[in-house]
Order: structure tokens, then sequence, then C-alpha cells
């Protein structure tokens, strides 16, 4: 019987990193098409910052989750970069959520306590998803404003190249 449950603990494990990572390359083919049309970087910087603190916190060992917290400073410095002291109000705080999920996962007793451990696994998924849709809405939304200007021209010939 204990192999049995490892072995759905283990496919449930390869299940739930299966799901992160599409919504993360999700995140960054979207980011990197909103950079080629003529949008704003800070999604694109901000994925793989996340992308690089999902590979760091939901590591086994203490000193890896720990440097999980870094992606959270740089992104708090780059929306104190690109929006000021007034980022708390802008749409793309929502990139926070994750972050400061993954945080949470190099704390021992979250990590340790397993339906804190569930709950954060879930909180993880839905603060992804947020990020995904606010990135789905700043594309459409430049997608509308380039539409808005046509004359007759491609957005190529629009200058977002």
């Amino acid at each position: 019987m204990a192999k049995t449950t490892e072995l759905t603990h283990r496919l449930y494990t390869l299940i739930y990193f299966f799901i992160i990572f599409l919504i993360l390359a999700y995140c960054v083919l979207n980011a990197i098409y909103t950079v080629i049309i003529g949008g704003t970087t800070f999604y694109l910087f901000a994925s793989f910052i996340l992308m690089l603190q999902c590979i760091f916190a939901l590591r086994t060992s203490l000193d890896s989750r720990i440097y999980a917290s870094l992606g959270l400073v740089l992104l708090i410095i780059g929306l104190l970069y690109t929006h000021g002291l007034d980022f708390l109000n802008h749409l793309k705080t929502i990139v926070l959520i994750p972050a400061l999920i993954l945080t949470f996962f190099g704390l021992d007793n979250l990590y340790k306590n397993s339906t804190r451990l569930v709950y954060l696994k879930i909180g993880l998924i839905l603060g992804l998803l947020l990020v995904a849709y606010s990135q789905y809405y700043d594309l459409v939304e430049l997608q509308n404003y380039y539409h808005s200007l046509h004359n007759g021209e491609t957005w190529q010939q629009l200058g977002a190249l």
C-alpha cells in the first residue's frame, strides 16, 4: 500500500509542476509577443523572475527556498522603477501575489504543515492565472489601441516593430 500512495503522490506532484510550467510558458510567450508589438517589457521581466523563483521555491532544500524571496524584492524594485511610489495602484501589482506566495514557500512552519502547503499550492496556481489574465488584458488593450489607429496600413507599418 505504501508504494501505491508514493506513486500517486509523485503523479500529483508531476501534474502540479506541469500545470505551473504551462501557465508560466503562456505568460512568457504572451509577454514576448507584447514586447514584439510594442508593449511594455515589465511582464517579460516578471515572467522570468517568477520562473526562477518557482525553480528555487519548489525545491526541497532550505537554502534554495530562501533565494526565492529575492524574486519578490526584484519585482518590487521593477514596479518602483516603472511606476514610482504609486506602483500599488497599478494593475501590474498582481505579479506580486504569486511572488509573495513563492516567498512563503521558504518559511519552514508553512512548508512543513501539509494543509498549509496545499493552500499555498492552490494559491500559487490561482495567482499565476491572475498574472496570465492581466497579461492577456494588457495585450488585448494594446491590440485595440493599434486597431483604433487603422488607416489601411498593417500594425507593422504603424511603428510597432
